[in-house]
């Protein structure tokens, strides 16, 4: 029975609560909405992007994510978004649903505020599958997947001038999920400063420096950029957890673009956990 309940703690508390700390790498620079509700509609345009994280598969139960998110214009001021996120960590599992609300107040020309709220409904269970055959009866499972759904809502604000792109969002605005909800640790906050550098018609750079919150951690911080020659980008991050990050993309007319990035191990864990592939996958319409 101990070592059951062990396990059941490991699987919807510390590998979950790690995963928070190595985000979905397309918030960065391919699809912002998934930080921040007010980058909802951001392009101009409808835009769909999925991407899938297989995390540190060295380790028994690693985490898996994927997102899938739309976003589209009502007009040239209003968007909405939807977004539907998987996250598997050992027995745990989450879905989540949110719908997103934007508005645009253009300032001058490329010179605006963006606002975004959104709302979310979020399960959280235990996976009895995947539990051992004197586990599949216990009851601690069965209590731990009684418990209730909940909702939650993120806010967030941006500035957007010419390159410049600054970034607040207030996330999992329900306090209350860390004592009745959820046992597992979230993000509280993400903020971002970037700033588009075209060197010439075909070649430019895009600096990006993030802070963001997990509650119960450090904050975190990530540094990187964004190197566009024609249809081709590179992706170089460092993160606070003294892992690095590289990846490619192509953009295929403009409208269908697949990357790939490869985030090497945590300093703290190097060479027992493996290393995060993610790969990247969206459409404009």
């Amino acid at each position: 029975m101990k070592k059951i309940i062990t396990t059941i703690w490991l699987s919807a508390t510390l590998l979950p609560a790690i995963a928070q700390l190595t985000p979905l790498k397309s918030q960065f620079f391919h699809n912002p909405y998934l930080a921040n509700p007010a980058m909802a509609g951001l392009e101009g345009r409808t835009t769909l992007f999925g991407n899938y994280a297989n995390q540190w598969s060295k380790l028994e139960g690693a985490p898996q994510m994927f997102s899938l998110t739309a976003a589209t214009p009502l007009n040239n001021k209003a968007s909405v978004g939807v977004s539907l996120i998987n996250d598997r960590a050992g027995l745990m599992l989450k879905t989540q649903a949110m719908a997103s609300f934007s508005y645009k107040l253009p300032l001058a020309d490329e010179h605006s505020l963006r606002f975004g709220v959104s709302l979310s409904w979020a399960q959280d269970r235990l996976d009895r599958n995947l539990a051992s055959a004197g586990a599949m009866n216990d009851i601690e499972l069965a209590r731990y997947n009684d418990r209730e759904n909940y909702l939650d809502g993120n806010f967030g604000i941006s500035y957007l001038n010419h390159g410049l792109e600054m970034q607040f969002s207030y996330l999992n605005l329900n306090q209350r999920r860390s004592s009745r909800f959820s046992t597992v640790d979230y993000s509280t906050f993400y903020s971002s400063v970037a700033y588009r550098i075209r060197l010439d018609q075909t070649f430019s750079v895009k600096p990006l420096f993030a802070y963001r919150g997990v509650k119960n951690f450090d904050n975190q911080y990530d540094i990187a950029a964004e190197w566009k020659a024609d249809d081709l980008a590179f992706y170089t991050m460092y993160h606070s957890n003294k892992s690095f990050t590289g990846g490619i993309g192509y953009d295929y007319k403009k409208q269908l673009n697949i990357s790939a990035l490869y985030n090497s191990e945590p300093s703290n864990i190097r060479g027992l956990s493996g290393g995060i592939f993610d790969v990247i996958l969206g459409y404009r319409f």
